[in-house]
């Protein structure tokens, strides 16, 4: 009798995974050209290798958007989709902190590579690595 009742709660819980995640008023967007010299500089800080054109890059406005941990400026999502808020778009560690995510094609923070080898958290950035001109947000129709 318990197993039938877990069953519906399973089906349930299988169907919201496979809606996905998409936070209101996301749009596509073409990444400016820095991010692929980002991009270059996580596989190479993580000796991991993936292809940046596979990746849909989406803006959520303003300075950040609900998602299952809270409010988030960055999301990566398991089908090479990567939310950024706006705000934070010219922000190379939080940008580069969902590359590396995709890189890795998966969720959580082990160190190596975050914290050690990719300084890529709060907690191990420093602000005199933001070095990189900021890119401007192009929206895609």
């Amino acid at each position: 009798m318990l197993h039938r009742a877990r069953f519906p709660l399973v089906a349930f819980a299988a169907l919201l995974a496979a809606c996905g995640f998409d936070p209101a008023g996301s749009q596509a967007w073409e990444p400016p050209a820095v991010y692929q010299e980002w991009w270059a500089k996580t596989e190479a800080c993580s000796g991991l290798s993936g292809d940046f054109e596979r990746v849909e890059w989406l803006i959520v406005p303003g300075p950040s958007f609900r998602c299952s941990s809270g409010d988030c400026v960055g999301h990566w999502d398991p089908g090479h989709k990567i939310f950024v808020a706006s705000d934070w778009a010219a922000h190379e560690m939080v940008v580069r902190h969902e590359m590396l995510h995709d890189l890795m094609r998966r969720s959580g923070h082990p160190s190596p590579p975050f914290g050690h080898g990719c300084p890529l958290t709060w907690e191990t950035w420093h602000p005199a690595q933001q070095s990189s001109p900021t890119p401007t947000v192009k929206l895609l129709d």
